[in-house]
């Protein structure tokens, strides 16, 4: 007999958002978890095999889904967006009954191990006081809730330990200084210094923008004007994501908080010591808990802390002292000897000759220039200000010739031969020393783009002046090898345009598509682009083509044809549109008897109506060309059209018009003409 499956509770995304993402984000990122925690599966039911492998199955697949939603999330996006990338490899225990069954086992252990681990410290320091006082005395009711916030309970765990024990009266706790900067603004820039450490996996973030521009907090204006420059050139550079977003951000809030004078500063660096203040209080509480005094390892520890936070040593030590002594607690001093005496400071160092530098940085080779202005961090006074001003002037050259060289990769592999010459004489100018990165030097490149543009300028002075088609097919062959040649563009550019089609015609197939014919080319390279006109008086384009022919399987249903038209390109060049509905040349009286211009086009019903230029009166002779290449007659007539009622569907065949002598044909001699031209 089995036993039941255990059913799922439905799925609230809110509830999951506020107790799973929440609580995952808290302790640190998916790492800390596991996959019934993240997939919302209760793993005591998931360990006794209760529960059913669809629910399971459909349970991943909808968080899944939430995930997805929330990969926008203000808060959530970073931690939501490493649960997508691993979602195959978490959730896959979770597929398989047996595996899912082990997998319920571990996390379930693992769960009470972390568990212990959390309530260790409270247990830990609520015996210490039981033991002193022979209970838990109601003044340190709040410290207990502060110890047991350190390992992550909640108000309601810590009380349901407590209530293990007797307790006694309480003092209320001193409240915190008013910080410099809004807590709102505090917590703004604590989020995005956060997010800017993972996001370039450099370890732990930086505690202070101070921190992130490299600075101390002893740091000037003009110092951090300098940092902050070259911050907001390399975020130029950055592309277009999440990371750029966030340095542009931290950039907004230096400038506000660091870039406006010292008083600034010296705000900003207030509202640090009231994040280190908050960060340090319950840590403080928590340790001058038992014994009623800060003892010297404590201590130690805590003045680290406050350094990590971002606070120079003296400051941090104040701090400590000031927290221990609010909660009038004794401060044991640090362990060790007293710090011995610090050495006479070294005399500044001098640094390099910035004439030479710059001497070096006109010549165009920024790297040499680099190598000889060397390490400025450490330089004092002006002498540091202006070479740290000439490094970031440095970084810029040398980033710029980095982009110039990708420009000059991407125009050497479409040969743009002329734009690449020009790119590499500029780095020849401004970073001479700056190589590729395949190691091509700067002189490599000038000398194969220089030889590149020459060769084509000398294929360009051979181009012939005439016959036209020759002279089109030399200046594309010089394009083909370059094809920013200007001379070689303008010459293509002045020719004459390419000749329009005489007739466009368009006719309904039994299909419903339409059939767009027009007049031949016989000139070489010539594309004919075809355009329908829609119903409210624009033209949508149907397609480009070199035949005389296409097929519009989007045209919209009727009984009649739209109306199309057909321009003629050829090398950047356009004839007049010719339209279908365009009145076609008068075939009757324009001159001899002698058959011309012979234009096909099919019919409702799906026959064509062949026509061509002649004289009323004469008599004609009209084929059709078969498909395996022979003749039939169409028939014999007197005028200059006649109609072919016999035509599959599909491409229009080549019709031949002969004029007829006295009632017979002359033979090859005689007058001919076709519709293909």
């Amino acid at each position: 007999m089995t036993d039941r499956p255990t059913p799922l509770e439905p799925f609230d995304p809110n509830g999951y958002r506020k107790r799973v993402l929440a609580a995952v984000d808290r302790r640190g990122g998916p790492d800390t978890s596991d996959a019934f925690e993240l997939y919302d599966i209760p793993v005591d039911a998931a360990a006794a095999g209760t529960l059913d492998d669809a629910a399971v199955v459909a349970r991943v697949e909808e968080v899944w889904g939430f995930w997805q939603r929330q990969r926008d999330h203000p808060k959530y996006r970073v931690l939501v967006a490493e649960l997508v990338a691993t979602h195959d490899a978490r959730s896959a225990d979770l597929r398989d009954p047996g595996q899912r069954r082990v997998a319920a086992l571990q996390a379930r252990t693992m769960r009470e191990q972390r568990d212990a681990a959390r309530y260790q410290l409270l247990d830990a320091a609520i015996g210490r006081l039981v033991d002193r006082h022979g209970g838990v005395p109601a003044d340190k009711v709040e410290g207990l809730h502060d110890v047991g916030a350190l390992a992550g309970l909640d108000r309601a765990e810590v009380t349901a330990r407590l209530n293990r024990h007797r307790l006694l009266p309480a003092t209320a706790a001193p409240a915190p200084d008013a910080p410099a900067v809004g807590p709102e603004r505090r917590r703004q820039i604590r989020a995005l210094l956060d997010e800017f450490g993972r996001l370039t996996g450099g370890g732990s973030p930086p505690p202070t923008l101070l921190a992130l521009l490299g600075l101390g907090a002893e740091a000037g204006p003009e110092e951090v004007s300098e940092r902050a420059a070259g911050w907001r050139a390399r975020a130029r550079e950055l592309p277009p994501d999440r990371l750029r977003v966030v340095v542009d951000e931290l950039l907004v809030h230096v400038a506000d908080l660091l870039e406006a004078g010292p008083r600034a500063i010296a705000g900003y660096l207030a509202a640090v010591q009231a994040d280190a203040a908050d960060t340090l209080w319950p840590q403080v509480r928590a340790a001058v808990l038992v014994e009623d005094r800060l003892v010297a390892e404590d201590h130690a520890h805590l003045v680290e802390a406050a350094v990590e936070a971002g606070l120079d040593r003296a400051s941090a030590a104040t701090l400590v002292a000031r927290l221990a002594a609010e909660l009038g607690a004794e401060v044991e001093p640090l362990p060790g000897a007293a710090p011995p005496r610090r050495p006479d400071p070294a005399p500044p160092r001098t640094g390099p000759d910035l004439r030479e530098v710059r001497r070096t940085l006109r010549d165009g080779r920024p790297r040499a220039a680099a190598a000889l202005l060397g390490d400025v961090r450490d330089l004092d006074g002006a002498p540091g200000t202006q070479a740290r001003a000439l490094s970031a002037e440095i970084e810029t050259v040398l980033a710029e010739a980095a982009r110039t060289w990708l420009v000059i990769d991407s125009a050497r592999a479409a040969n743009r031969w002329v734009e690449a010459a020009s790119l590499a004489d500029r780095l020849r100018h401004t970073a001479s020393d700056v190589p590729a990165a395949d190691g091509r030097t700067v002189a490599d490149a000038v000398a194969e783009a220089d030889g590149r543009v020459a060769a084509a300028d000398r294929d360009f002075a051979r181009v012939p002046a005439g016959p036209p088609v020759e002279r089109l097919r030399a200046l594309r062959q010089v394009l083909e090898s370059c094809v920013d040649h200007a001379a070689a563009f303008a010459a293509l550019s002045d020719g004459a345009s390419p000749p329009c089609p005489a007739w466009v015609s368009a006719a309904r197939d039994a299909r419903g598509a339409v059939l767009v014919l027009w007049e031949p080319t016989a000139e070489a390279g010539v594309t004919h682009k075809v355009e329908r006109l829609t119903p409210d008086g624009a033209w949508r384009a149907v397609g480009r083509t070199t035949d005389a022919a296409i097929e519009d399987g989007g045209a919209p249903p009727g009984v009649e044809a739209p109306v199309y038209r057909v321009t003629a390109l050829r090398d950047g060049l356009t004839s007049e549109p010719v339209r279908s509905d365009d009145v076609p040349p008068t075939v009757a009286g324009q001159g001899g008897p002698e058959p011309s211009q012979v234009r096909v086009e099919r019919v409702a019903g799906g026959g064509v109506h062949v026509s061509w230029a002649g004289d009323p009166a004469a008599r004609y002779r009209v084929r059709r060309r078969r498909a395996d290449g022979g003749w039939s007659v169409l028939g014999r007539v007197q005028g200059t059209s006649i109609d072919d009622g016999n035509v599959p569907l599909g491409n229009l065949p080549v019709y031949e018009v002969v004029l007829l002598v006295d009632g017979a044909s002359p033979g090859d001699v005689a007058p001919r003409a076709c519709s293909d031209g």
